[in-house]
């Protein structure tokens, strides 16, 4: 025993010369307290900005066999003819090309003047359509779509001389209801706005203008930049094409409906007059008065005045995905099945 005790003893006072000292253990907690707090003020930013954008105009069915890891989002096709019918539900497989960019407005011969949804084969992702330069102190970006407006996220990879930014584009101007000091700037030839948000632990830097008739461009950050270099972020894009990456590989979608969210668990269509086709993964919850099965798993379809909602039960991701049509669209039963069945659930999603 006294062997051993000597062993653990010195193994011990090893292990306490490598540990980082109180002062370095306490700043490196901090410094990545701020980082993550400096991206939610970031983030939750440019998110209400492009809300009020919004407000103002504007089966998932795995095989219990594994997960797959897709880089990128599959190629989408529209192939003219007849919707093929849906087979046996299948993993998603890793693609590695992005789908060729491409306008996500309705087409003319899709859903009906009546509402009734149509389906069309496979999915044609929106573009962002500008990048940054590459640099090491920020990350290759990642699009989404909220409330119609394509946004690319470049995620800062250290907080020293880098902070995240968040890109969004729209058609309508963004409007604000944060209290900001206000400076005019001159950005890639017009004149925009930069707004300072006086928040802690970082101020919250966001530079807006009209880069054409019908494009106005949002910066956000932390001023972790200066002024001076946020207006030098902008002045440095350059057109791209980033597709935006879906929660899920969709074998069917909504012909003739615009793309207007897209995230890491949902996906939402849009009628041009009014309607939405909404897919969403929720955390797992119990299904009451299984009525229906999709590939062999319980679903739970409802039918109540303007909407139907149909919710599957999705164990190998310990989720729940949930298909609402409603407020002006109309699918029929057939229909909502063959959809549901044709959607897979990408690694990259994150049930809500």
């Amino acid at each position: 025993m006294d062997d051993l005790n000597r062993m653990l003893a010195e193994s011990m006072h090893d292990a306490a010369g490598h540990a980082p000292s109180d002062a370095g253990l306490l700043d490196a907690v901090h410094g990545r307290s701020r980082r993550y707090r400096r991206r939610r003020l970031v983030t939750v930013t440019a998110t209400a900005a492009a809300a009020v954008v919004v407000a103002a105009g504007i089966p998932v069915l795995v095989r219990l066999t594994g997960r797959p890891e897709p880089v990128l989002p599959p190629a989408a096709s529209v192939p003219a003819g007849p919707v093929p019918p849906s087979g046996p539900i299948r993993s998603s497989a890793p693609s590695g090309t992005p789908p060729t960019p491409a306008s996500s407005a309705p087409t003319s011969n899709g859903t009906s003047a009546t509402g009734t949804v149509k389906l069309t084969s496979g999915w044609t992702a929106p573009v962002f359509p500008y990048t940054l330069p590459a640099s090491d102190g920020l990350r290759a970006p990642v699009a989404s779509v909220t409330g119609g407006n394509v946004s690319a996220f470049f995620e800062a990879t250290e907080d020293e001389h880098h902070a995240d930014v968040t890109i969004t584009v729209s058609t309508l101007a963004p409007a604000f209801t944060t209290a900001a000091t206000e400076t005019t700037e001159q950005v890639r030839g017009h004149v925009g706005t930069l707004r300072t948000v006086d928040v802690s632990p970082a101020r919250q830097l966001t530079l807006y203008w009209q880069e054409s008739p019908s494009r106005w461009i949002q910066l956000a950050t932390d001023d972790t930049y200066t002024p001076e270099q946020v207006v030098a972020l902008a002045d440095a894009m350059t057109g791209s094409s980033i597709a935006v990456l879906p929660p899920f590989d969709l074998d069917l979608s909504p012909s003739g409906l615009r793309t207007d969210t897209v995230t890491a668990s949902r996906m939402i269509f849009t009628a041009p007059g009014g309607g939405e086709f909404r897919t969403v993964l929720r955390k797992r919850r119990q299904l009451t008065g299984v009525n229906q099965k999709v590939a062999g798993h319980d679903a739970v379809l409802t039918r109540r005045t303007g909407r139907v909602t149909l919710s599957v039960d999705v164990p190998d991701w310990n989720a729940t995905l949930q298909i609402t049509v409603g407020d002006g669209l109309t699918i029929n039963d057939d229909d909502l099945l063959r959809y549901a069945a044709g959607v897979h659930v990408l690694n990259r999603s994150d049930p809500e």
